[in-house]
This record gives C-alpha cells, sequence and structure tokens, in this order.
C-alpha cells in the first residue's frame, strides 16, 4: 500500500520537475527546485490541497460530455438491478464508475485509485475506514476524518435533477398529447467495457497468432473470430480527458457496431389462378413437421407433454399457411384478383388474399368459418400423403384443426 501511494507521489514529482529543470539557469535553481517538489508532493502537503482540489470532481455511471464537453448536469450514478432478461444493459454489465469534472484535478481520481489491497482501493479505504490508511496519514501529522470527508465529496448523491441544453433531448410522448422530455446520457463504462471485449477479441496474442497461421496457410485449432464494418467514434477531440476518465483512458475512442438492415432477397410470391392450396402451398416445406407430428402421434401416450407437443407442431403449421396468404395480399397491390387471369380463383380465397375486400372481411365473420374448414382439410389431407402410415384422420380431428385455425384468424384479423 504504501509503496503504491509513494510511486504515485515520485511520478508526480518528476512530472512537475521535467520541464522546470531544463529551464533553470544554475545549479542553484535546481537544488531549489528539488527541495520544492520534495515538499510539495509530500503526503502531507499534497493530500491536504487534493482533497480540495477534490470537490472539482464527481464520479457518475452516465457523464453527459458525451453530448458536449461544456454540458452540466447533475451527478447521475445509475441504480439499476441486474436481471436475465436477455439485454446488454446498464445493470447487466459490471464496470466502473467514471468521473467528470475539472480537467486539471484528475490526478486526484488516480490517488483514490490506487490499490491498497488486491480487491480495495485508497477510495474504498476512506469509506471503509482502513486502519492501515489511518495509521499512514496520521504518521504525517494530518487528520483522517476530515480527509475522508473531504474525500468521499466525489461520490456525493446529487439530489438534483438538472439537465443542459447541450445534451441531446428526446421528447417522448405521453397520453393526452402530453409528453416526457428526456435527456439522453451516454453509459461510458458499458460502451468502455464494448471497447475492451472487441479489442481482447481482435488483437489478443492467441488472435494474431491465428491470424499469421492463416497466412502461412496453416492449421490453428481454436482459430479466431473477427466482427466487421465497426465504425470508431471520437469523444473531446484532442482533449478527451475533458470528458471523462474513462474517456481519456481510451483516447477519446468508442466503437459502434453496425445497426444498418439487413439486404433481404424479396422473395418470389406466386398468385394462385385457380387454388391457393395447390399453387402456392408446397407440402414438402411442411414435411419436417408432418413427420414429428406423426412420431408424436405413435407414442400414443395420453399426457399434457404429448398433447402440447401436437399442438404446437399443428399451430406452427397453421400460421405458416396463414403467413403465406398474408405475403401475397402484403405484396400484391389491391385489385389483383379482379383480372381475368385469375377468373378462376374461388370467391372465398380472393376475399382472404386480395386486399381490396378488406370491408367485406371485416363486415362478414362467415368467410372465416369457411376459409378455416378448407385449411384444416388441407392440414390433415396433406399429413396422410406425406406420411406411408399416416393415421386415419375424421371429422373430430377435422373440427379440432379448423377450431384452432379459426382462432387464429380471429387473433390476427387486422393481417388475416
Amino acid at each position: 500500500m504504501t509503496e503504491n501511494i509513494q510511486t504515485f507521489l515520485n511520478e508526480r514529482k518528476e512530472l512537475w520537475l521535467k520541464d522546470r529543470v531544463k529551464k533553470a539557469q544554475n545549479d542553484t535553481e535546481v537544488t531549489e527546485l528539488y527541495q520544492q517538489a520534495d515538499d510539495k508532493f509530500s503526503l502531507r502537503e499534497w493530500l491536504p490541497d487534493a482533497a480540495k482540489r477534490g470537490s472539482q470532481l464527481s464520479m457518475v455511471s452516465h457523464p453527459s460530455k458525451f453530448s458536449h464537453p461544456s454540458a452540466k448536469t447533475s451527478s447521475v450514478i445509475a441504480q439499476v438491478k441486474s436481471a436475465q432478461d436477455g439485454y446488454l444493459r446498464s445493470g447487466n454489465v459490471h464496470y466502473p464508475l467514471d468521473v467528470f469534472g475539472n480537467a486539471a484535478a484528475m490526478d486526484v481520481y488516480k490517488f483514490l485509485s490506487l490499490s491498497l489491497t488486491e480487491d480495495s482501493t485508497v477510495l474504498m479505504g476512506f469509506e471503509k475506514d482502513d486502519q492501515d490508511l489511518k495509521h499512514l496519514i496520521e504518521k504525517s501529522s494530518l487528520d483522517f476524518a476530515s480527509l475522508k470527508q473531504a474525500f468521499l465529496v466525489i461520490k456525493n448523491d446529487d439530489a438534483s435533477s438538472k439537465t443542459d441544453h447541450l445534451v441531446k433531448q428526446v421528447y417522448f410522448p405521453l397520453e393526452n398529447h402530453e409528453y416526457h422530455l428526456l435527456s439522453i446520457l451516454t453509459p461510458s463504462g458499458l460502451i468502455t467495457r464494448l471497447k475492451q471485449s472487441i479489442d481482447q477479441l481482435r488483437f489478443s496474442d492467441a488472435t494474431k497468432e491465428a491470424k499469421e497461421k492463416r497466412k502461412k496457410n496453416e492449421h490453428d485449432a481454436e482459430g479466431y473470430a473477427d466482427i466487421f464494418d465497426l465504425t470508431i467514434t471520437a469523444y473531446g477531440g484532442t482533449q478527451p480527458q475533458n470528458v471523462s476518465v474513462l474517456n481519456s483512458q481510451n483516447a477519446g475512442r468508442a466503437y459502434l457496431l453496425s445497426s444498418c438492415p439487413p439486404v433481404l432477397e424479396k422473395r418470389t410470391v406466386r398468385l394462385p389462378k385457380t387454388d391457393f392450396f395447390a399453387q402456392c402451398l408446397y407440402r414438402k416445406n411442411f414435411q419436417d413437421s408432418f413427420i414429428q407430428l406423426h412420431k408424436f402421434m405413435q407414442l400414443d401416450l395420453n399426457n399434457i407433454d404429448i398433447r402440447t407437443a401436437i399442438r404446437n407442431i399443428i399451430q406452427f403449421v397453421i400460421d405458416q399457411v396463414l403467413l403465406q396468404g398474408f405475403k401475397i395480399r402484403e405484396y400484391y397491390p389491391e385489385g389483383w384478383s379482379q383480372q381475368d387471369y385469375y377468373s378462376g380463383l374461388p370467391k372465398l380465397q380472393r376475399v382472404w388474399l386480395d386486399q381490396i375486400y378488406a370491408m367485406q372481411r371485416e363486415d362478414d365473420s362467415e368467410w372465416r368459418n369457411e376459409l378455416s374448414d378448407d385449411i384444416a382439410r388441407w392440414i390433415l389431407r396433406s399429413y396422410e400423403k406425406v406420411i406411408n402410415d399416416a393415421f386415419k384422420l375424421g371429422t373430430g380431428e377435422i373440427n379440432e384443426v379448423k377450431q384452432r385455425v379459426e382462432k387464429s384468424l380471429q387473433q390476427a384479423k387486422e393481417f388475416f
């Protein structure tokens, strides 16, 4: 502990002396500078001065200066609980708090971040009244309690809610034409952890070795991963320390992952000329589902798990049939079924597949009953044709599937 603090003070002293010694006119001035530096960077003098300057810094989880170095807001330390919700967010990623404030006082934070033990820093030592730290300070004729109070100001909970016009704003709509005006702050610890993870992934020794083997056309047992289309953004320009400590440690650099939408190949959806089921549905596409359905039916076990599995498979097939119908309605302009070429298509299917009949679908529910019967019969007939030793299904099974189809149509009537 003592060694870390003394090393830190010596480094500060050497930095202070560097330019001054070069400008000294004679040995006497050099001697005076060294004596002055010994006094200035002794624990007895430097620590009280650092305690005074500590009030110029604030520990935060979301610094405002990422939006603009001149932005001044409340010191926000987000208290967010961890949850297994699948989101990369504050609370689900552990990282140290950031610090912002007067860049000239950042040496104070470096001092407070020094290690006392393997799992404790100087700041934590003040918080927990570490006896070794207390003894070191009192040995220099300083008051531990007053220094503790002064240094812990850096973690004061700012109860105010102050924002700044330089911070990015979002109007979030509410009911009755009202809104919340939200100030968007940056989780600097989160973007730091992201940068560290990506750098480890791309530039670790193992990755470098694997890439070198690839150049030589040699096999690597582990291989390596990479992330493409990364963008590097800079915060703070030539003065990243004016934004925050973490930003300064990252040299102002952060990664932006690609958020471009995927390039999807638009599939050609075939319009039915005379029958949707014969011309737009291919039993081969449902083969795996029917095979799984048959396996569960062969078990001849009447328990909830088997029944649930059978219901889920049938529901999946129903959803795929309805989705195919939705694609036709979505991709083609309304009125397409009124062309002479499609005159042989049953009226029921035209009502379902053509957007021009939207009002009729809304006002008349009879079409859903008839369509449900057709879909149910197609599903069960397709099962019997795909499976060689299929079970013979009768009216009871058709009615059960029909009810499920009708329920699906009713639940998604705004689409189907």
